[in-house]
């Protein structure tokens, strides 16, 4: 890139609004048919550069594809993205912060300093700053101009956690193409004015309500327990790993698959087999969003689509014994960022561990049946690969869990920090959680792309709607019940994408799946996959209005669509700012073209409504915070195909006279359990897991 003189690049470390520079890079998925033509051959790879013409005319973004093999060169066209759709950018941040400080702390820091005991400038242990940033987009705002960006920051009180102190002081600053930043409309003590002047003016003619927060102290020390210290269980693998991690592939017994990360979208797996038999061709991370509700700026108009931050660029070196077990297998991620010229290598940032979850895959207890009663169970181990993906304030745990049924999870598991609004005298939008600051309500949305190849590329989807009949009761001994209620299964087929576009309805139960109508078993059956979610949540935002239509994917708890190159993700990293024209509409996916025996691709969304309280304060638990959902198999295989597993325990008599037999692999195990990574191991690189503070306060 930096050999195409034209493009008259700036390194990233020196870009500022005005320059052009390389924002980031991404790897292209190869088209699915060149793989399946060619399943050994080496393809050609691409990469998708975005830089942000800053120094033109005219500044954009431009998306270019390059050819990395045999020689780097383009491939196609520029696509050009209008400049003010781009996401967040460091050089916008910092010219942005550098504007609000300096203006704020000449126009306000007398005041700032009267109504929250802090100052933004030479503070000492007594600062004023904020961690947050509220995108204002023009299609949010109302402002016709195409270049306009806003952005909403709330100031706090500078002890840790930072986010839990809010004071009611919004300074909303915006920024025209690539000109320097202005601080525009001020939100305090609940009155809005135009300006930092106008806002210092009505101060000083006393037409402001004055609001004073003492700055917070320390915080009270939690109670320790156990009385005694004793270290919490571990889990150990006596005979080595069962699974082996080859590159970015992995075998685990019968399971087979690949990983990788995408910058902009987060966790993503390829190829999923089992069995030699492939299941899955892509699952994946596609977007996801955190729409706040408040009265006041930053919660109203905090609705965040991740992935302006790029979702994989923020997944986060894992702590063992805590993010995962001791003895998981840990490997590095690697992104490009706009602030390097070279990778950016995150270590320790994935994990891959086999554990017992504590409840049995199956089990069942006979006291008598011929020849003997018996016991026969296995308990449930399972292999997980893991990220998690710090947001700002939020963590977010993304596992995928195999089974050895054959059946699969995607989990996300919500952490972090809560996000909330300086105190209210309404609950209406959430519950007051310490002396100045509510807990407002808002909603988590994810949505994942799952490619599914059940025997083969051509798959149907149709569901098996669970329905009442009422039958004669033709076993009737009396006058009543003349009619016996009960349900009964009507199998539906989907013809269409408009036709499987699913909103859930309670009323209506049915299980969904996936087949080649071509494959079935001996008894006619479908040898199908059923996709059940364990986390649908209605979306109650309005269709058509503000933000919504940038995440119309949550419209739909399901959605299946005939699968093509050209809709790869169902959003984008221009999604927080491209109300005008969307780079990328999902509603667009959803046509009349046939799902009947084509390549099919599932898009799934989970959803959570989080209302916070004082009981998750200063962290909040993951307990209670996930959301999945399971690929099982469904008349897939003739048998469950875990019964030959090892770790089966089978308790019975072989004649009545005779000993209890008890068939088991489970040994007593005493030894130290192997660690491939430890706590300690952190602080070897410790800037590599929590920067060095840049400067003293």
């Amino acid at each position: 890139m930096f050999a195409q003189r034209s493009l008259n690049l700036t390194m990233q470390s020196e870009a500022t609004l005005s320059s052009n520079y390389i924002y980031s890079m991404e790897l292209i998925l190869p088209k699915k048919k060149d793989i399946e033509s060619n399943p050994h051959r080496q393809l050609q790879r691409e990469a998708l550069v975005t830089v942000f013409h800053g120094g033109k005319v005219i500044p954009v973004v431009a998306e270019y594809c390059v050819h990395l093999t045999p020689l780097p060169g383009f491939c196609g066209i520029p696509r050009y993205i209008p400049f003010s759709f781009r996401p967040f950018t460091n050089p916008e941040t910092s010219a942005a912060i550098e504007v609000l400080i300096e203006e704020t702390n000449r126009l306000a820091g007398d005041i700032l300093f009267e109504s929250f005991e802090g100052s933004l400038v030479n503070c000492g242990n007594r600062c004023l700053g904020f961690e947050t940033v509220v995108p204002y987009a023009a299609i949010t705002s109302g402002v016709g101009d195409e270049g306009f960006r806003g952005f909403w920051f709330p100031f706090l009180q500078r002890r840790r956690p930072s986010t839990l102190n809010p004071v009611d002081f919004v300074v909303l600053v915006t920024v025209n193409g690539t000109a320097t930043p202005q601080t525009a409309d001020v939100w305090y003590n609940g009155q809005l004015f135009d300006s930092l002047q106008s806002f210092r003016k009505a101060w000083q003619r006393g037409m402001v309500d004055k609001l004073h927060v003492s700055f917070p102290s320390d915080p009270i020390p939690s109670e320790v327990f156990p009385p005694h210290p004793q270290r919490p269980p571990t889990q150990v693998e006596p005979d080595g790993k069962r699974y082996s991690i080859k590159g970015q592939s992995v075998h685990y017994m019968n399971w087979d698959f690949q990983f990788g990360v995408s910058p902009t979208h987060g966790p993503q797996l390829y190829q999923i087999k089992f069995k030699n038999e492939m299941i899955v061709y892509q699952l994946g991370l596609s977007e996801m969003t955190v729409f706040y509700s408040s009265s006041e700026p930053i919660g109203r108009f905090a609705n965040f689509f991740d992935s302006v931050v790029l979702i994989g660029n923020n997944i986060q070196t894992l702590v063992p014994g805590v993010d995962c077990p001791t003895h998981a297998t840990f490997a590095n991620s690697r992104f490009m960022s706009e602030t390097s010229h070279m990778p950016i290598i995150k270590k320790n940032s994935i994990c891959v561990f086999e554990h017992n979850t504590g409840i049995p895959l199956r089990r069942h207890y006979v006291a008598e049946d011929y020849p003997s009663g018996y016991y026969e169970g296995v308990p449930n181990t399972v292999l997980v690969l893991r990220m998690i993906a710090t947001l700002v304030n939020y963590d977010y745990i993304y596992d995928f869990i195999f089974y050895h049924n054959g059946a699969m999870e995607t989990k996300v598991t919500t952490s972090g920090i809560d996000l909330p609004s300086y105190v209210q005298n309404t609950t209406k939008y959430g519950f007051q959680i310490n002396k100045q600051a509510t807990g407002v309500l808002h909603h988590h949305m994810f949505n994942f792309k799952v490619d599914l190849d059940i025997g083969g590329t051509k798959n149907s989807y149709s569901t098996y709607d669970i329905r009442e009949e009422s039958v004669q009761n033709q076993f009737l001994k009396g006058r009543y019940p003349e009619k016996w209620f009960q349900t009964k299964i009507v199998k539906v087929d989907y013809a269409t994408e408009r036709e499987a576009a699913f909103r859930y309805n309670f009323s209506k139960p049915k299980h969904h799946v996936f087949y080649n109508t071509e494959n079935r078993d001996k008894f006619g059956n479908p040898k199908a996959y059923r996709l059940l979610s364990r986390g649908m949540s209605k979306n109650l935002f309005r269709e058509g209005v503000g933000n919504e239509p940038g995440a119309s994917w949550m419209r739909y708890q399901l959605a299946v669509t005939k699968r093509k190159e050209t809709e790869q993700y169902s959003s984008s990293k221009y999604a927080t700012f491209d109300g005008e024209d969307r780079v990328v509409s999902f509603e667009n996916f959803i046509g009349d073209e046939p799902i009947l025996q084509e390549d099919l691709v599932a898009w799934v969304t989970l959803g959570i409504h989080h209302i916070p309280h004082t009981s998750e304060l200063p962290i909040m638990q993951t307990v209670g915070g996930d959301v999945s959902f399971f690929l099982l198999p469904f008349n897939f295989f003739p048998k469950d195909p875990s019964f030959g597993i090892r770790d089966s325990v089978g308790i019975y008599y072989n004649d009545p006279k005779g000993p209890l037999n008890v068939l088991s692999n489970m040994e007593e195990v005493d030894c130290v359990p192997t660690r491939t990574y430890t706590v300690e191991d952190l602080a070897a690189d410790p800037e590599d897991f929590v920067p060095r503070p840049t400067c003293e306060k």
